[in-house]
């Protein structure tokens, strides 16, 4: 125990095991002090005792889908985190008050089934690292407010979680992807964007979350898809891919193939095949950017031995976090040096998703201290509002939190050189700065060049852009671009027809009226500068793109221009319009770099555009223009009657453009309504499934129209009551994942049987199985027939069920059956219960709890109806039975039916006076330590 000493009245306090309980003791006795002044005393220390302090041990829930996704599973969570609790605990600049503690949680693969795990877990620990799934993730963020319990996820990509309002114990561990993927997608000017999702929940829900939020950033995501479970859906997914539009970027969600994955493997093989990897797209793997993969001097055996995959990764660029420290082998292999790890044998691979669960709980462990060091209690808000200004060295690189919370920690872009099996760092993404900076390595892209840039526009926070309409900025199709570089040759036309050249030309300079006419503007500028002698400035590299290469070598050239350098200017603009994009917004290299390459050539550098993005003559017209010879550029007489050419002499009419682009947009967006309002059917019917699955229907579609449910009666029904012989004894004899697989088995068989009965699974608890038959539908006297019938099933199919882990021991059940009156209604508002009330209810438990094994306990009301029906149910009196509450009464064995032929289990010989349970419970023990020595027996 810890010891506080108070500076008064030689008294000390000493903290128990139970939260906030300190305990008074004093040096000398208690006895020579007044009561009144003790009670004083210990009211004055609970008053002023520190508050942050807690309890002895905080635990920690490490939740994942660890046992049902091997991807998952190499990440190690027990390992990942037996070595950050432990170096948290060792950690003196940490003061936690308590030993952090972790245990790992499964999270099904299934959504729900993962919802409904995680719902058991309120009690198992004081804060979790987790979800995984983001299918859940609000959900789970709501309990946890409920509960007042943090969660610190990585991988909860939901947008909706920032608002702290509303999610208040919710912290990120990792800067949100949505925000990296952004800052990258701006940096290329590349917004159109298809995603698409391996089979898996946890995948699909993934794609499904990060469209909503990538769209929520105002990008547009053209299509979401899962890739099919055989080769003809992955084709078909491709195609839908290719046939969608102007998509330029496909976000993979699924495990990296670089890690083992199959489905991004055989993904990204059929996209090669399909001749969709030759540089028309950018393949972004999603995973990655939830841990830091190594690339400093790691060969890849995925690529290395795979030569259509190494060729079709030469489309991918991966982003992960970054490795500023070392790489995640080296600091693995560094912990295993010092022998941290313990690990009972070597695994084959393991996942960098390792290091990102050793950084979640570092994180919590930090938001723990500065909670205490404030001294404020451990409670879910708190811990995620304390995650604020933090800065820690992390399993293999530094962790950055700003001011309110967000994460910062920076992250790469890697890229392969097109043949090789490494991969190299070419951008730095720098979350702080907002920026992504060069970082040595040019990105190898398989057409030399990017895909085209999509406008500027939806990376502008002040700019609406719909479809193809920039409002505010006009730029789609040809005839709309055409239009407007028209307008601006035939006003350079016009100065220096006047001996008049601009000088000053760019993009800046061109503006579109009300009547959508381009106009140039800033002409004249430079002579009103010379006249006055206004000393000349150095201007940044970004202000030079459109300067000519002579004149930026000549720093003595005459400010006024020439008029060549606007021949040389305006074939940059045209770049800008033909691509969508800023000047050599293509190349990824910093302006300094790009005005050092342009004023010392060779090589030359210009941008780089591709063939189907404008005519032909359009583009060998632009390359014309900014040659390097300045003799060589044509006059825009020239240019004039070239693009007149280019036209073939079609009059270009922007209203008539619009009003076909205003067309076309208004097809698309009936499209689009259509498809989400499908998309929207489906999720639709899958909760109504769900709900349907928790209550009846006719509850469910009542509570679905905010109708109240009353309570009703049901005059004649008939309960079933089952569990398990032996179940304690089994439970613990075994693991919790053990005893949990051996009722979802279970439960899973007699679910299998109720289907063929008209009958109500009303709940289970532990391993208490409930069904009814009469309601909520009422189905006359056929009630007790269906709950017999259904017994008996279930009874011959126990009779070969087997546990999973010890075959050997006999899963028996005992059944109690019994009729009468019932009232049954919906209790709770949330996550409402169908549950029903009265004496049948206890009735039916109590023939349950004093039944034998393999034996179905009928009562006398319900022997009444079975013998009214006429059926053949065999029927044997077992004698006098004392029912709890009840007294004693003439109860049943129901044995068999005249036309049932499936076997059933014979149940034990017990003779009257045995002690049944303790034979049982003795069996069980029995097989259970048999089997452990056949294990622990010595091979030869």
């Amino acid at each position: 125990m810890q010891h506080i000493h108070l500076p008064f009245g030689g008294a000390l306090w000493e903290l128990s095991n139970y939260p906030c309980c300190p305990v008074l003791r004093s040096r000398h006795s208690l006895s020579t002090l007044p009561f009144y002044s003790i009670t004083l005393w210990i009211i004055l220390g609970v008053l002023t005792f520190p508050c942050c302090v807690q309890c002895l041990i905080f635990k920690v829930g490490v939740l994942g889908p660890w046992n049902c996704d091997p991807y998952y599973a190499k990440s190690l969570p027990a390992i990942a985190s037996r070595l950050a609790v432990g170096r948290i605990n060792e950690d003196f600049s940490l003061d936690l008050g308590c030993t952090m503690d972790f245990v790992i949680l499964q999270e099904a693969c299934e959504t729900s089934k993962a919802l409904t795990s995680f719902v058991q877990y309120e009690n198992a620990v004081d804060a979790f690292v987790g979800p995984t799934n983001p299918g859940y993730c609000n959900a789970a963020a709501l309990m946890g407010k409920n509960w007042d319990k943090s969660l610190f996820s990585w991988a909860c990509i939901n947008y909706e979680l920032d608002w702290v309002q509303g999610y208040p114990t919710f912290a990120r561990t990792l800067p949100s992807p949505t925000r990296v993927l952004f800052s990258v997608l701006r940096f290329f000017s590349l917004a159109n964007i298809a995603i698409v999702s391996s089979n898996e929940d946890i995948w699909i829900d993934t794609a499904a979350k990060l469209a909503s939020a990538l769209r929520n950033q105002g990008l547009p995501v053209g299509i979401v898809v899962s890739m099919g479970n055989n080769d003809t859906m992955l084709e078909n997914t491709l195609l839908s891919i290719r046939n969608a539009g102007e998509i330029k970027v496909i976000i993979m969600c699924m495990h990296s193939a670089l890690i083992g994955g199959v489905q991004q493997t055989s993904f990204l093989i059929k996209a090669y095949d399909m001749g969709l990897t030759r540089g028309q797209y950018v393949f972004i793997p999603y995973d990655t950017l939830l841990y830091s993969l190594p690339y400093t001097n790691t060969t890849y055996f995925p690529l290395q031995n795979n030569t259509k995959l190494r060729k079709a990764y030469d489309a991918v660029l991966t982003i992960t976090v970054e490795s500023d420290l070392m790489s995640f082998n080296e600091a693995y292999n560094m912990a295993k040096r010092f022998g941290e790890l313990m690990l009972s044998q070597e695994p084959e691979q393991v996942s960098p998703l390792f290091g990102t669960i050793y950084n979640s709980l570092y994180l919590l462990a930090k938001s723990m201290h500065n909670a205490r060091r404030t001294g404020k209690w451990f409670s879910g808000s708190n811990l995620a509002s304390f995650t604020r200004n933090i800065t820690f060295s992390g399993f293999n690189q530094n962790i950055r939190m700003d001011a309110q919370g967000n994460g910062q920690t920076d992250y790469v872009i890697l890229d392969t050189d097109g043949w090789g099996s490494e991969l190299y760092r070419c951008f730095y993404v720098n979350l702080t700065l907002d920026k992504v900076l060069f970082a040595g390595t040019y990105i190898h892209f398989p057409a030399a060049s990017p895909p085209p840039s999509d406008s500027s526009c939806w990376f502008d926070p002040n700019a609406i852009c719909a479809g193809e309409i920039l409002l505010g900025i006009l730029s789609s199709d040809w005839m709309f671009k055409s239009s407007l570089v028209l307008d601006l040759i035939k006003g350079m036309k016009y100065l220096h027809h006047r001996e008049f050249p601009h000088g000053r030309l760019k993009s800046h300079n061109c503006v579109v009226d009300g009547r959508f006419v381009l106009k140039i503007t800033d002409y004249g500028y430079n002579e009103i500068l010379e006249t006055q002698k206004a000393p000349k400035e150095t201007p940044p590299p970004e202000d030079l793109f459109w300067t000519a290469p002579e004149l930026i070598r000549d720093h003595e050239s005459p400010r006024k221009g020439t008029y060549k350098g606007d021949v040389y200017s305006f074939s940059i603009i045209l770049q800008e319009v033909v691509v969508r994009g800023a000047p050599y917004c293509m190349l990824g290299l910093s302006p300094e770099e790009i005005i050092r390459k342009v004023k010392k050539p060779p090589p030359m550098c210009r941008p780089t555009v591709a063939p189907d993005q404008a005519p032909l003559e359009c583009i060998q017209l632009m390359k014309q223009c900014w040659t390097e010879q300045p003799d060589r550029r044509p006059p825009f007489d020239q240019i004039f009657d070239q693009f007149k050419l280019i036209n073939k002499g079609k009059k270009t009419n922007i209203i008539d453009s619009m009003l076909r682009m205003l067309e076309q947009y208004s097809s698309n967006l009936e499209d689009l309504i259509r498809e989400r309002t499908e998309e929207l059917e489906v999720e639709k019917q899958r909760t109504e499934k769900l709900l349907a699955e928790m209550l009846p229907p006719s509850v469910a579609e009542a509570l679905k129209t905010g109708a109240s449910v009353e309570p009703e009666y049901f005059d004649q029904v008939t309960l079933y009551f089952s569990d398990i012989v032996g179940f304690t004894t089994i439970s613990s004899l075994s693991d919790p994942i053990e005893v949990v697989d051996l009722l979802n088995d279970l439960y899973s068989l007699f679910d299998a049987v109720l289907g063929s009965h008209d009958v109500y699974k009303v709940e289970t608890i532990g391993d208490a199985y409930m069904v009814a038959s009469g309601l909520p539908k009422r189905n006359g006297n056929k009630h007790a027939a269906e709950i017999a019938n259904m017994s008996l099933n279930i009874l011959s199919s126990v009779g070969s069920f087997k546990m999973r882990h010890m075959p050997e021991v006999p899963v028996r059940i005992r059944i109690g059956i019994h009729s009468g009156p019932c009232v049954a209604g919906v209790v709770g508002l949330t996550m409402p219960r169908y549950c029903l009330f009265g004496d049948t209810v206890n009735t039916a438990s109590r023939m349950e709890s004093t039944g034998l094994p393999y034996r179905i306990h009928v009562n006398i009301s319900t022997v009444n109806i079975l013998r009214s029906l006429n059926d053949g149910y065999k029927i044997e009196v077992r004698g006098k039975t004392e029912l709890k509450g009840k007294g004693i009464e003439e109860t049943y064995w129901l044995v068999g039916k005249s036309n049932f032929t499936k076997p059933l289990p014979k149940p034990p010989e017990i003779k009257p006076g045995d002690n049944w349970q303790d034979m049982m419970t003795e069996e069980i023990k029995s097989i259970f330590r048999k089997a452990n020595r056949q294990v622990d027996k010595p091979k030869i």
